[in-house]
């Protein structure tokens, strides 16, 4: 790990990603109210607008919430490449973005096709302004290297994601746009694989040996897997179209390419975790935990689509559930565990190192949020991902106890957020 790459002077104020951070759990426990209220009726149809509603607040309100607030850290910072304007960039993003996100769930639930036609207008702003920010930024960038490369991957693979995104959401919204539920699958494949996936390992090139004291990446692995996956994938999307539209036989080979993805990132995934358990820190934390859950959890998904492909069982909940919570949800939830107390800790520094009566007062990244604190919320987490793999199977059962986990879990971690912004403040209050 080279730390000579960090661009640590160039990060944004500490609120441009906070407020992304604080709000994702919002939308997590807005999501698990919405279950306790519908219960077992979720899991009757993937096209049920209820269903809908609650997968895009995880996948739009917390998962790309965090990742987008994680960007304007990690473009200066890892790439050094700051975001234009980043406090006024950021707000005018989180504006739109979280409008959009309760209009758009609103709107699926309720079926209002109004309140939909205002979350795709408002959409379309965030992800148009976060993606030219984002790709200006990077096309400017000097830096080079895996972790830069992969970023650069995942914002072009949002670019697509959000595009068949908003198409799809116009098909709902407007009746004289056709519905086209066949892009569904592009779309999940191209937020799942080339955004998510993509943007965890790159970073996964930079966090893993540095917070948890590993060895670097292989380097065939690190030049070529980002580049491979997003190359694959944008084969295999040409032959899914082709063999809709055209009523072409690549049937054969779209599947080869999906099943090559697979395994390129289960290559990734056997290698991290050898990588950690190899690792010269022998004393774990729960960012470890919640990374190793979610790349066990990533390879339990992969090998299931395989084996829905292969039989072909409908095992789509299942497979959701367990990439989306299981995997990213997870990793994300574990760095939020890193990320915080750094950034809290960075800022302090930054702004009370350099004075003699202040410097006492600066708190350890533990004391932002201790190792108990984040134990108890990894156990909290185990508990609902359990719970929740047994309501697909006996949802009458399990369903309730899942979902009132979730609301336990994601209103701990948003407690831990509070008092992390709580302590930043009073040591400025105490000067």
């Amino acid at each position: 790990m080279n730390y000579n790459q960090l661009s640590i002077d160039q990060a944004p104020s500490i609120s441009t990603p906070f407020v992304f951070f604080l709000t994702a759990p919002l939308f997590a426990i807005t999501a698990a109210l919405i279950v306790i209220i519908n219960g077992a009726e979720i899991f009757q149809d993937r096209w049920l607008p209820t269903t809908l509603a609650i997968t895009h607040l995880i996948t739009l309100g917390f998962i790309t919430m965090v990742m987008m607030g994680a960007i304007f850290q990690l473009l200066p910072v890892m790439a050094g490449a700051p975001i234009f304007k980043p406090q006024i960039t950021s707000r005018i993003i989180y504006g739109f973005y979280t409008s959009g996100i309760i209009c758009l769930t609103t709107g699926f639930a309720q079926q209002h096709p109004l309140l939909l036609k205002i979350a795709v207008f408002c959409l379309a702003i965030a992800f148009l302004t976060f993606l030219i920010s984002a790709s200006i930024a990077l096309i400017k960038s000097e830096t080079s290297g895996a972790s830069v490369k992969g970023l650069s991957y995942s914002i072009a693979a949002l670019w697509i994601a959000t595009s068949l995104g908003i198409l799809l959401a116009s098909g709902h919204a407007w009746d004289s746009i056709p519905l086209l539920r066949h892009f569904t699958g592009l779309h999940i494949a191209w937020a799942a694989i080339g955004w998510i996936t993509t943007m965890i390992i790159s970073i996964a090139y930079q966090v893993i040996p540095m917070f948890q004291i590993t060895a670097n990446y292989p380097k065939i692995l690190d030049r070529n897997l980002t580049t491979g996956l997003f190359f694959i994938l944008l084969a295999w999307s040409g032959l899914e179209y082709f063999n809709y539209s055209a009523n072409l036989s690549f049937k054969w080979l779209s599947t080869l390419s999906a099943f090559t993805l697979c395994l390129l990132i289960i290559t990734f995934v056997v290698i991290t975790i050898r990588m950690q358990i190899q690792r010269k820190k022998r004393m774990a934390d729960a960012t470890l935990y919640f990374w190793l859950i979610g790349l066990i959890n990533l390879i339990i998904a992969l090998l299931l689509y395989v084996f829905a492909s292969i039989t072909g069982h409908n095992l789509d909940f299942l497979i959701g559930i367990v990439f989306f919570i299981g995997f990213a949800m997870s990793i994300i939830n574990g760095m939020l565990y890193k990320i915080i107390p750094f950034l809290v800790w960075l800022h302090l520094h930054r702004k009370l190192a350099f004075k003699t009566d202040s410097r006492s007062r600066i708190p350890t990244m533990n004391d932002v949020i201790s190792s108990r604190k984040s134990l108890l919320q990894l156990v909290l987490h185990i508990i609902a991902l359990l719970l929740t793999i047994l309501a697909i199977f006996k949802p009458e059962q399990f369903i309730y106890l899942a979902a009132c986990s979730w609301l336990a879990n994601w209103g701990l971690l948003l407690l831990h957020m509070i008092q992390s912004i709580l302590l930043y403040r009073s040591c400025f209050a105490s000067k």
